[in-house]
């Protein structure tokens, strides 16, 4: 019923039809029963699993239990190499690579005149920063290892999982607009390591318990999952377009080459 409400108020498109009504039709046509049913299933799974991780964080229940076993796991399996590579990657989600990038999108956006989805990306990116900074105000658990000072104390929900998510998830759906299958299966595939990867570093450093990576994967996924939706259903501007994944690649590599060498 919230997902039916939310399309009701975002799918209001045609601008010489007759009255505000969604035409669930015209949302079929534009998505197709498959995609639809697929980013039912992402917000309202990722939104249900995010608030039973919420309840089992804040409750004690026996995730924490798992949390802890994995931990202690991992460390047992941490050497000196794999330490410096995980470093690395986890510095792939750090703001020093995600704000440049993020800044080059709306940069590439704006200079395209596509200002609606300029403020779509601007509201992906802000909405998940802020509901990143309350959860962790208000849940105010710790972190396995302390090394970061005031809000960052706080380990849930993962920074790094959700913005990842937020940044490179976003991203995912704008740079398969208007492309073929293949190309947009090695974009997901690319971008999914990506997330993948930055969140598995963020566990095995030991900076996060599994239940933090867990629930802002979950929220961050629900989250672009519905502005994914939200956004096809008015979008017109489907164009295929070189310069946004060239300039996005080109300040990635750039960004994270200068950071991983700042920090080594």
């Amino acid at each position: 019923m919230l997902f039916s409400k939310l399309l009701r108020g975002l799918a209001r498109m045609e601008p010489n039809a007759g009255d505000n009504r969604l035409d669930w039709r015209l949302v079929l046509r534009r998505t197709g029963v498959a995609k639809l049913l697929a980013a039912a299933v992402l917000v309202i799974g990722g939104v249900w699993l995010f608030l039973g991780i919420l309840e089992d964080v804040i409750s004690k229940d026996p995730l924490v239990t798992v949390d802890r076993a994995l931990h202690d796991g991992l460390r047992g399996l941490r050497f000196p190499l794999l330490d410096h590579l995980m470093v690395a990657v986890s510095e792939l989600g750090d703001a020093a690579v995600t704000l440049p990038v993020s800044l080059a999108v709306l940069v590439v956006l704006l200079s395209r005149c596509e200002w609606r989805t300029a403020g779509y990306w601007v509201v992906a990116l802000a909405t998940a920063e802020a509901s990143v900074k309350a959860f962790k105000f208000a849940v105010q658990r710790l972190r396995p290892m302390s090394i970061y000072d005031g809000i960052e104390s706080f380990s849930f929900p993962s920074s790094h999982a959700t913005l990842s998510i937020a940044v490179y998830g976003f991203l995912t759906y704008l740079l398969c607009r208007g492309r073929p299958r293949a190309a947009q299966r090695g974009i997901c595939v690319a971008s999914g390591s990506l997330v993948a990867l930055i969140s598995f570093s963020r566990l095995y450093l030991g900076v996060h318990w599994f239940s933090d990576i867990l629930a802002g994967l979950s929220l961050g996924t629900a989250w672009i999952a519905f502005l994914s939706v939200s956004h096809h259903l008015r979008d017109r501007d489907r164009r295929t377009s070189y310069l946004l994944p060239v300039v996005v690649l080109i300040t990635f590599l750039t960004s994270a080459a200068i950071h991983i060498s700042m920090q080594a």
